[in-house]
């Protein structure tokens, strides 16, 4: 090929080359039409002519039912409908005397006074608190290759349960979790430590390799990823490299979310590099006010001055190597803390040097490309970024756009996460990918009526979840109809009940409240070796399992390591958002059931409540059903129940616990089948 055609054609190539990534860093030229995109409508439900519905709810489902010819399933029986409702509102199964309650009130609202008396316990953040923190992949670890504890960590987690429980409205709750800390500055002073606090979504974003902020950008990338996932259902992580493959979002819509993060302070837990190089923790912010947080700082750093002047005078003097060692340990103990240590500080974000970001070519930080301005993804702003003022990271400017009426998507999100947590499935399947790429509402019209009716309702979540839980759809039985399973076999239409298994925590809480042993008070600090021993590597990292008989959604939860029964049993994994849980059935379960020791305690501890409660077999065995199944044992049951027993007391002749006795063992041996249960472990 002749010279001048070689220059000609690479000059080709390269200004093609140029001109695509100009292109991919443009938005898109016209608004792309979805479902997801579109503006909340004020959808009026349909007539019911036949009067089957309790409400607009029922409306909707049954319309879409009978346009297919399917019939629902008849209404559940109350032992059912209470163990339901303290399963999904409350995370923990009713007592023998809530049932007996409940079954004695024959007034027409006693499922409404149920759910009210739920929705106002403790346990209602507790239980709905732990969905949320799957959703924002709370950990008490920072995912580092030594995986650092984090014990401020349990700030945000509490925050997250106690803001369920007080009903904070839910355009509150998302912009605390976004801006809290630039909220918190403009007052008041009583919301101060809680709005820094809520900033616990921005700072637990995970952190990789070794060093001090090493790979930032993938950090960042995991704060736009949840924030995207959390509160807009959109999958943003794809843009990092290029233009979104299946929803309009473009480089420069990525770039510009990044900057707005790469203009905020993140904190520091410590490393690898914390225990090598005495580096101290670094971020934390001060739940003081400044004028009561500035002179303990103050004092600090004095005191610090004073450590390294003392060592420095000590060296130059070759003193005693022990004298040495307690100079450099007492520096050393004040730079790692790096506050003084009774400074109630959090794990929280602050605002940085605020800044515009470069592309990054392909996702590569070494190859910057072309200046973004900070902002929001055009084609959901209406090709019209709020304005960002130059001071600002544009936190706050994005909290109040996901959160305002123009947005599209916080509501409708919301609203099916609501949905999802009552009945196991949302109406949009894919609740954190409201996309192109993710699946369409089986009841579109019904999800944009649960979303207007959440915002013009001031964002009350409880109202959100009473509305729909004292709905006649969600009061449906579990059996299926053979016509209604062939016409829908997997209940896109809602017409039963889905039967589910128990989550991780609700399965542990439960085997804990039933053998009388759930420990409802709130716990402390987990117990975290002090900071001064803290030397973990990635050849060594930092591993911990706190035995505990509270409620499970205080376990420690580390990122490199997952808890045992909660991986067992299908917790979220703490490294990335989760949507929804999955639902394993596995042999290490049952084995789980038959010998772990957690197991055989509790199994014992209601062993002896069993014992306890009467003197012959099938009394015993009714206090047993009571109190596990929520109901009564039949007939058949009380007889193998007892056979059981009495098998099991012949086999253990001579070889049971001297500590225990034949009889505590032989009912235990029960309690442990009771336990594995399909009926104790699920739903209906």
């Amino acid at each position: 090929m002749p010279a001048m055609w070689r220059i000609g054609v690479i000059w080709l190539l390269s200004s093609l080359a140029i001109a695509f990534r100009a292109a991919a860093a443009e938005p898109p030229a016209k608004t792309v039409r979805h479902w997801g995109f579109e503006p909340i409508r004020k959808v009026s439900p349909p007539p019911d002519p036949i009067g089957w519905s309790r409400g607009p709810i029922d409306a909707f489902v049954r319309a879409k039912l009978s346009a297919e010819g399917i019939e629902p399933a008849p209404r559940a029986d109350k032992r059912i409908l209470i163990r339901r409702a303290f399963f999904d509102l409350a995370g923990l199964p009713p007592s023998p005397e809530d049932v007996r309650e409940f079954l004695s009130d024959e007034s027409p609202d006693a499922f409404e006074k149920l759910l009210d008396r739920l929705l106002a316990s403790p346990a209602f953040g507790e239980r709905q608190g732990r969905r949320w923190m799957d959703v924002v992949r709370y950990a008490d670890t920072a995912g580092d290759n030594a995986d650092y504890p984090i014990p401020e960590a349990a700030l945000y987690r509490d925050w997250i349960i106690d803001s369920f429980n007080a009903d904070k409205p839910y355009d509150e709750f998302v912009r605390e979790q976004l801006a809290g800390d630039v909220l918190a500055a403009e007052g008041p002073a009583a919301l101060r430590a809680g709005r820094i606090v809520a900033t616990g979504f921005i700072a637990l974003s995970r952190r990789y390799a070794t060093a001090p902020f090493e790979l930032m950008h993938l950090t960042i990338e995991d704060t736009i990823e949840t924030t995207g996932r959390a509160f807009l259902g959109l999958t943003l992580r794809c843009a990092r490299c290029h233009d979104h493959k299946t929803d309009p979002v473009t480089l420069a819509d990525y770039y510009g979310l990044y900057g707005i993060f790469a203009s905020t302070v993140y904190p520091y837990a410590g490393s690898e590099e914390f225990a090598s190089k005495s580096l101290g923790r670094s971020g934390f912010v001060s739940l003081l006010p400044p004028a009561e947080t500035v002179p303990r700082v103050e004092c600090h750093l004095t005191r610090m001055g004073a450590a390294e002047e003392a060592l420095r005078r000590a060296e130059e003097a070759k003193k005693p190597k022990e004298e040495l060692e307690k100079l450099r340990g007492e520096l050393r103990s004040l730079r790692r803390s790096n506050l003084p240590r009774d400074l109630p500080a959090a794990y929280a974000a602050g605002e940085g040097t605020p800044a515009d970001a470069r592309i990054q070519e392909l996702g590569d930080p070494g190859r910057p490309g072309r200046l973004v301005p900070r902002g929001i993804p055009r084609f959901l702003s209406g090709g019209e970024s709020p304005a960002i003022a130059p001071s600002s990271s544009g936190r706050l400017e994005l909290a109040r756009w996901v959160t305002s009426r123009e947005s599209p998507l916080a509501a409708r999100v919301m609203a099916n996460r609501v949905w999802q947590s009552l009945f196991g499935r949302g109406i949009v399947s894919t609740p954190s990918n409201f996309g192109r790429s993710g699946e369409g509402p089986t009841h579109p019209e019904l999800l944009d009526w649960l979303a207007a009716e959440f915002v013009e309702g001031g964002w009350s979540m409880k109202a959100l979840y009473r509305a729909i839980a004292r709905s006649r759809t969600y009061q449906l039985s579990s059996d299926g109809a053979p016509v209604s399973s062939a016409k829908d076999p997997s209940n896109r239409g809602f017409w039963r009940r889905d039967r589910t298994r128990l989550d991780a925590e609700p399965l542990r809480d439960a085997m804990l409240a039933t053998a009388g042993e759930l420990d409802l008070s709130r716990p402390g600090a987990h117990p975290f070796p002090g900071i001064d021993s803290w030397s973990w590597t990635q050849h060594n990292p930092f591993k911990a399992v706190y035995p505990s008989r509270r409620r499970s959604v205080y376990l420690m939860q580390q990122r490199i390591q997952r808890h045992p029964f909660c991986a067992l049993f299908d917790g979220p994994d703490t490294n990335g958002s989760t949507e929804s849980r999955t639902q394993s059935i596995v042999p290490q379960q049952a084995l789980f059931f038959l010998n772990n020791p957690f197991v055989d305690e509790l199994a014992l501890a209601l062993a002896r409540r069993l014992v306890r409660s009467a003197e012959t077999a099938p009394e015993r065995v009714q206090f047993a059903f009571d109190v596990l199944l929520s109901r009564p044992p039949r007939p058949d049951e009380t007889e193998a129940a007892r056979r059981h027993v009495e098998r099991a007391s012949i086999e253990l002749q001579g070889s049971a616990d001297p500590k225990i006795g034949v009889e505590l063992e032989a009912w235990k041996s029960l309690v442990r089948v009771l336990f594995a249960s399909n009926e104790f472990v699920s739903v209906d």
